[in-house]
C-alpha cells in the first residue's frame, strides 16, 4: 500500500506523552480523517508525518518513502498547516508560482487554482493584506497545486465560508475519485459526515476509536432509526409489538427510534409488512452527538 502510513509513532514533551504509539493508514482513493478533542495530539501526529516534529520512535511513509530520509517525497504532497504561516512579504500569486517552480507544476495551472478558491481578484496583494480566511483560501490553493498524489490537511475549514466550503468537498470528492489519499484532522463534523470514509479517533495521545462514521455512530450512541410517517397509528401498533425497540421520541411525523440492536432490516420489514406508509427511513447518524459520547466514554476509560 502506498499513501501514507504511521506506525506505532510516539512523541513526549517531558512526562506528557502526545503520541503514545499511534498507527495509522490513509489510503489512496479514501478519505481518511483524524478526530479528537483539544490536546488529542492530531496536530502533532501530522506535524510528525510532515517531518516538522521529530517523533521519538516509530515510523513514517508517504508514498512508501521515509519523508525524514526522502525530502523530495513532499514535491508529490499538499499540506494545509493548522493557522498557516504564509511570507507576508509575497503576494498569493507569487507564492503560488514559486510553489509552482518548485513541484514543476505549469505555471497556468496558478490561475486554476485561484479560480477553485475565488482569489483571482486578490491574488496580486501581500498576504500581509489579507484577512484570516483569505490566507486560508491561498493556503488551500498551494495544498491543491500540480493535482498531488497525497493530500494533507490539518484544520482546512478554519476562516472559510459555507461557498468555499461546497468547492472544497466537491474538489475532494473529484480528487478521491482519481485516487488521491487524503489526510484531514477537523472539529467539521457535517465535514467528516459528508466526506469521511474511515474515522481515527485519539484520545490523550492514543488511539481511542478507528472505523467508519456510520461505525461510530453505533459504536457511541447505538441503534437509532428515523421512520418518517403520517400513519402514525400503525407505527405505533408495530412498535409496541417489537421487543427490540428500546426508546421512541415523536416529532410531528418523525419518529426517532432506539433498537436494542441492529436490527434495521428486520424493522423496516415489519413496517412494509404491517403496511406501514413510510416516507423515509434511515439511520440516525447525529456525528456530533457521537463525538459527545465518544469524548465521555474516552475520559471514563
Amino acid at each position: 500500500m502506498e499513501g501514507v502510513e504511521v506506525i506505532e509513532l510516539k512523541k513526549s514533551y517531558g512526562r506528557r506523552k502526545a503520541l503514545a504509539g499511534i498507527s495509522l493508514r490513509a489510503e489512496p482513493g479514501k478519505v481518511t480523517v483524524i478526530l479528537g478533542p483539544n490536546g488529542a495530539g492530531k496536530t502533532t501526529l501530522i506535524r510528525s508525518l510532515m517531518t516538522l516534529i521529530f517523533p521519538d520512535s516509530g515510523q513514517v511513509r508517504i508514498l512508501g518513502q521515509d519523508p525524514f530520509r526522502h525530502k523530495e517525497v513532499f514535491n508529490r504532497v499538499g499540506y494545509v498547516q493548522e493557522l498557516p504561516n504564509l511570507p507576508p512579504f509575497m503576494s498569493g500569486r507569487e507564492l503560488l508560482e514559486f510553489s509552482a517552480r518548485i513541484k514543476g507544476v505549469p505555471r497556468e495551472e496558478v490561475d486554476h487554482v485561484l479560480e477553485l478558491v475565488d482569489m483571482r481578484e486578490n491574488a496580486n496583494r501581500k498576504i500581509a493584506k489579507y484577512s484570516k480566511g483569505m490566507t486560508q483560501r491561498i493556503a488551500l490553493a498551494e495544498a491543491l497545486l500540480g493535482e498531488p498524489d497525497v493530500l494533507v490537511m490539518d484544520e482546512p475549514n478554519v476562516g472559510t465560508d459555507p461557498v468555499l466550503n461546497l468547492r472544497l468537498r466537491q474538489e475532494l470528492e473529484k480528487r478521491k475519485r482519481e485516487g488521491t489519499s487524503i489526510l484531514i484532522s477537523t472539529h467539521e463534523l457535517e465535514e467528516v459526515k459528508r466526506l469521511g470514509d474511515e474515522v481515527y479517533f485519539l484520545f490523550n495521545g492514543k488511539l481511542f476509536f478507528k472505523g467508519t462514521v456510520e461505525e461510530l455512530v453505533l459504536r457511541f450512541l447505538g441503534v437509532r432509526v428515523v421512520v418518517e410517517t403520517c400513519d402514525r397509528e400503525s407505527l405505533l401498533g408495530v412498535l409496541k409489538r417489537l421487543d427490540y425497540v428500546m426508546e421512541v421520541k415523536e416529532s410531528g411525523n418523525r419518529f426517532l427510534i432506539r433498537l436494542s440492536s441492529d436490527k434495521r432490516e428486520e424493522f423496516l420489514r415489519e413496517l412494509v409488512l404491517n403496511e406501514v406508509r413510510v416516507r423515509g427511513f434511515f439511520l440516525d447518524q447525529s456525528l456530533e452527538e457521537a463525538y459527545e459520547a465518544a469524548v465521555r466514554e474516552a475520559v471514563r476509560a
